[in-house]
């Protein structure tokens, strides 16, 4: 049975340093948001306030912090970068090592752990129509090695895609596009497996203007990003995620009276594919 994920189109995540999903927490006043991970591509870490549901503005990470990540072997001192956006360190992280966060800011102490987990790597992946109620819905397919069968693991999925499309003429449009979480019950023993479904060819062919942000055009170049992510880090995003609607904030993985979490896995990504309608085929069980 296929496991049916629906996308959510949205802003900040996760990313290598600027935000993606611009999520609105549930405070009267702001508090200090940290989210900060170790991957095998280096270290960031964002430091913000949270941002009410009126409020447009997006966040920006905040200069003045002291921000360490450490092991049993090293002690990194994170500098803010201001071509990145955020404390930021090349250095790279080890799976099955335990980092530990340290953030000093505005006379306020955060910290937290967190071990890295293994690399899934993803082994293939496709677009395909996968006709639901009646309608042709676009879908992406995606399998991978579960790096541990038989251990429960959790996963954070990504699509970026960059379009010169005429309709974003002027902008810059080579950026984030979605994303969703998923653990790997159900699937395969040794095997990951997601299916996103979020558009459907009618919405597509219609090409409303409120709708662009979430339609695929031909010529665009789509690449997808797999990080793996420990159970914390994934009951945060999802009670954020969630709380959107229900009004409730997430309970952060960090200690301090902040929110946010502290993330240490693996990334790995496809390489790029150019979207093409006429390519995409029938999804056949």
């Amino acid at each position: 049975m296929k496991k049916l994920l629906y996308m959510i189109i949205g802003g900040m995540l996760l990313s290598a340093c600027t935000k993606e999903i611009d999520f609105d927490f549930h405070d009267d006043d702001p508090v200090v948001v940290v989210e900060a991970k170790v991957t095998n591509e280096g270290r960031s870490v964002v430091i913000s306030r949270s941002r009410s549901v009126s409020d447009s503005v997006h966040a920006q990470c905040l200069q003045g912090a002291s921000v360490m990540i450490s092991s049993a072997d090293t002690t990194t001192v994170l500098a803010y970068d201001a071509a990145a956006g955020c404390y930021h360190s090349a250095l790279p992280g080890t799976p099955g090592q335990t980092y530990r966060l340290s953030v000093d800011f505005e006379g306020q102490h955060y910290e937290a752990s967190a071990t890295m987990k293994g690399a899934a790597p993803i082994t293939s992946s496709a677009f395909s129509w996968i006709r639901m109620n009646n309608q042709r819905m676009l879908g992406y397919e995606m399998w991978a090695d579960d790096p541990e069968p038989d251990v429960r693991n959790y996963y954070m999925f990504k699509m970026f895609r960059q379009s010169h499309h005429p309709h974003f003429e002027g902008k810059h449009h080579s950026d984030f596009f979605g994303w969703d979480l998923f653990d790997d019950r159900g699937c395969p023993p040794g095997k990951l497996f997601l299916d996103w479904v979020w558009i459907s060819e009618q919405e597509m062919d219609d090409d409303d203007e409120d709708n662009w942000k979430n339609i695929l055009y031909d010529g665009d170049s789509i690449y997808v990003e797999l990080m793996t992510v420990d159970a914390k880090v994934y009951t945060y995003l999802n009670e954020l995620r969630n709380g959107q609607n229900n009004g409730a904030n997430p309970r952060s993985t960090i200690s301090g009276g902040c929110l946010g979490y502290f993330a240490a896995g693996t990334v790995t990504r496809t390489a790029p594919v150019v979207f093409r309608r006429c390519d995409v085929p029938d999804w056949k069980e």
